[in-house]
């Protein structure tokens, strides 16, 4: 939670930068009550930031407003959401890549989001991947394939 933290205290001296303010905005426009589920704004602003400071965030924009988020984490396979929840520091010889929140406003959108993701973060085509999914109203941890990019992809 320490580095929760300090980029609270970063956000409190500095200011909340118009980009993440828009990006905030978009996620909690896109928040179906499964994603950020009981997170506030505050929260969600901080998150953003953290991945901005980290470089594990990708943005698609179209008109200078913000149509797509994704952001990921580095850990092991055998983390769990708690990784997430305890704001631990990414493992870059983690043997796995978190897929946490993914907004795309379009097919296109998702299109550029998991090429953005490739070149940001190339690991992602040798690591594991894992996601959380409701299923019947209970947060799940599942395997992501490969082949769901591919899927993307090739619409």
């Amino acid at each position: 939670m320490a580095t929760a933290s300090y980029v609270s205290k970063w956000l409190e001296i500095n200011g909340t930068p118009k980009e993440i303010e828009d990006i905030v905005g978009y996620c909690l426009r896109k928040e179906n009550g499964k994603v950020f589920k009981g997170m506030d704004k505050d929260t969600i602003t901080t998150m953003v930031t953290y991945h901005m400071f980290k470089k594990t965030i990708s943005v698609i924009y179209e008109d200078k407003k913000v149509v797509g988020v994704h952001m990921w984490y580095n850990c092991d396979y055998t983390d769990d959401w708690t990784f997430v929840e305890n704001w631990e520091e990414d493992k870059k010889d983690g043997d796995t890549i978190w897929l946490a929140f993914l907004f795309g406003d379009s097919n296109e959108v998702m299109k550029e989001l998991i090429l953005d993701f490739i070149k940001k973060e190339p690991d992602v085509l040798t690591k594991k991947l894992v996601a959380i999914r409701e299923k019947q109203n209970i947060p799940t941890r599942i395997d992501v394939s490969r082949k769901y990019f591919s899927k993307i992809l090739k619409k």
